[in-house]
């Protein structure tokens, strides 16, 4: 019992950090900003609940509840659209205008998601899983490495406290305090990448 209250406490290390990274990614756009911290323990709660409902009704005894990062593009691309939409003709000074917005995106974004679960359910149901067989390696390759350059942009976007939409917006870093404040998130992430793929120890990984 032991064994697996250590893990879970590891396991909620690394993922709560995890979890406020995705918020950013996720919340991208600079109108999310003021709500930011509101947003990223929003992130957190319904990961939880994820976690909570994966471990308790997985039919896989060895299953352990971890948010992945596989739809981040997709709800990052919801959330922006979302909010530049709603900007159109609106001041983003407004903050009436900024919490209609915010309060949108949450509601459509969680619509979204129920929406993909319940067409999840019915492909296990029916075993139309094997359909994602069909879909070319190089598809399933880009999407995944656009996925890690998203992770990428959005730590680095958490170190400076600039958002980070576009490829003009990594200039940030010829500024001088942006490059010393990016710099240990970098290195850290070089690190546990050497780390995680050279070392096989069960106590380092």
């Amino acid at each position: 019992f032991i064994y697996y209250i250590v893990y879970a406490l590891v396991n909620s290390i690394m993922c709560v950090p995890c979890l406020y990274g995705y918020a950013s990614v996720i919340f991208s756009h600079p109108i999310y900003q003021s709500h930011i911290n509101a947003l990223s323990k929003l992130v957190i709660l319904s990961s939880v609940v994820h976690q909570i409902c994966f471990s308790i009704f997985s039919s896989l005894p060895f299953s352990i509840g971890q948010v992945q990062d596989a739809g981040l593009i997709f709800l990052s691309a919801m959330s922006t659209t979302i909010a530049t939409t709603m900007l159109e003709g609106q001041d983003a000074n407004d903050t009436e205008v900024v919490s209609e917005i915010v309060s949108t995106t949450i509601v459509l974004l969680g619509l979204a998601t129920a929406c993909l679960g319940a067409v999840l359910v019915v492909m296990g149901k029916f075993r139309l899983a094997d359909a994602v067989a069909y879909l070319p390696l190089p598809v399933v390759g880009g999407y995944l490495a656009f996925i890690g350059y998203f992770c990428l942009e959005a730590g680095v976007a958490l170190c400076i406290s600039h958002p980070i939409m576009k490829p003009s917006d990594w200039g940030y870093l010829f500024d001088d305090k942006s490059l010393l404040l990016a710099t240990p998130g970098i290195l850290a992430g070089i690190f546990l990448t050497l780390v995680s793929r050279k070392c096989s120890n069960e106590a380092i990984l």
